[in-house]
């Protein structure tokens, strides 16, 4: 079995099955930081009917638009107008409520993921 190494802080090694996180302690310059044991749970899938599979096209489009991101000059205004087009088809497929979860989630994870979680609720 492989064996993690363990952090400053930390009580033990993370565990690999079940994904476990164990319990650390941080030091900071205002006192210490105790988190607890986290158990990392594994994501749930979205359905895989017509309207979630092109929602999900969308999505991985989304992120696929910050490659051409990269380009001096045009890139940045190429790539937003990409991304603007493939939001404009996901407010098409989804509902009121999915499209609000989905922009809540975009702001904190690259679309493809924020598309998983926001079919999944």
């Amino acid at each position: 079995m492989v064996k993690l190494p363990t952090l400053p802080g930390q009580k033990g090694p993370p565990k690999l099955w079940p994904p476990t996180l164990p319990e650390t302690t941080i030091p900071t310059p205002f006192g210490e930081v105790h988190l607890p044991e986290h158990k990392v749970k594994l994501p749930k899938l979205p359905p895989f009917d017509e309207k979630s599979r092109n929602a999900m096209k969308h999505a991985v489009a989304i992120d696929g638009s910050m490659v051409p991101g990269m380009v001096p000059w045009v890139g940045d205004v190429l790539a937003d107008v990409v991304e603007d087009l493939h939001f404009a088809e996901l407010r098409k497929i989804l509902t009121t409520e999915q499209y609000n979860e989905f922009i809540k989630q975009d702001k904190v994870a690259p679309a493809t993921i924020a598309m998983m979680r926001a079919l999944t609720k």
